[in-house]
């Protein structure tokens, strides 16, 4: 119960802008926080998304919300989802469409 009431608290304040992280050991920090409250995987997977949404951010974006970059961890997390089941549907139909051209093609055809 207690953790939860933190877990809350955390994800209150995180939607205050902080100052981006300046240091390598400030980022881990920053990143474990942003980690834990959003119960993302603690892998270097999810460490290169939030540094490369620090690149990619504005040239004033000293003080960003850690929501926001949870946020952009989600949707990034769905979009690769999406994209993967797309290429897997697209793969799906080219071998159907494959698979009917080969029958067609196998139909004997009558001449008159």
């Amino acid at each position: 119960m207690k953790a939860k009431l933190i877990k809350l608290l955390k994800k209150a304040r995180n939607f205050l802008p902080s100052a981006v992280p300046l240091g390598v050991a400030e980022f881990e920090t920053w990143a474990s926080d942003i980690i834990s409250t959003y119960d993302f995987p603690n892998n270097d997977s999810v460490r290169f998304a939030l540094a490369t949404m620090i690149l990619h951010s504005g040239p004033t974006a000293a003080l960003v919300s850690k929501r926001y970059f949870a946020l952009m961890v989600k949707a990034g997390a769905a979009k690769q989802v999406a994209s993967q089941v797309f290429q897997d549907i697209k793969i799906k139909q080219q071998a159907e469409a494959t698979a009917q051209a080969a029958a067609v093609a196998n139909v004997p055809h009558i001449q008159n």
